[in-house]
């Protein structure tokens, strides 16, 4: 029997947040694009790019915080030659429940935050600015413009998701970055 073995980056931090700053780097140069061409059509696929960079950043955040990127319904039963527990799985596309996951093993992430945007006079002060509103928003993107579709989920996308993208980024760094040691398992 062939021995199961993870993908190189399933429990790489870096790999993961590494992917995200590019990631981030794209969306942020088509959100720019489309403001100084005063072409929205450039705000959707920014938009795409930068639910990606979240699901990056959250993942290279669960991985510091012991769990890796593998499907849990893929978890062999008698792996003796890993010790991985469907309990230590980050694996989703969707940001809400990552970011569950991350609020659960980090008390200073807390989804209920205010999201402030400083950067962003034109704020609709009726919306929620919350850490987990900011991930609804760009989990609806995934949902929606992913593919050729009637857009149901998303109104309209511009500067306002830029900053709030952007704001998410720079509070995901620095759990991204702090290494961990891994958590000792017993198989």
């Amino acid at each position: 029997m062939k021995a199961f073995q993870l993908d190189k980056c399933a429990r790489d931090a870096r790999a993961w947040r590494n992917w995200g700053k590019v990631y981030h780097k794209c969306a942020a140069a088509l959100f720019d694009l489309a403001l100084d061409s005063k072409n929205p059509i450039y705000y959707f696929p920014a938009a795409t790019l930068g639910h990606h960079a979240l699901e990056m950043y959250l993942k290279a955040a669960l991985i510091c915080e012991g769990m890796t990127v593998f499907n849990p319904d893929k978890v062999p039963p008698r792996a003796t030659d890993i010790c991985l527990t469907k309990k230590d799985c980050a694996w989703d596309h969707k940001l809400i429940p990552l970011a569950k996951q991350l609020s659960e093993r980090r008390t200073d992430f807390d989804l209920a935050a205010k999201l402030d945007l400083p950067d962003c006079p034109e704020v609709n002060r009726n919306r929620k600015e919350t850490l987990r509103a900011g991930f609804e928003l760009f989990d609806a993107f995934f949902e929606e413009l992913r593919y050729p579709d009637e857009l149901r989920k998303v109104e309209g996308v511009g500067e306002y998701e830029k900053q709030v993208l952007d704001r998410l980024v720079a509070l995901l760094r620095p759990f991204s970055s702090k290494q961990t040691p891994a958590r000792s398992r017993v198989c």
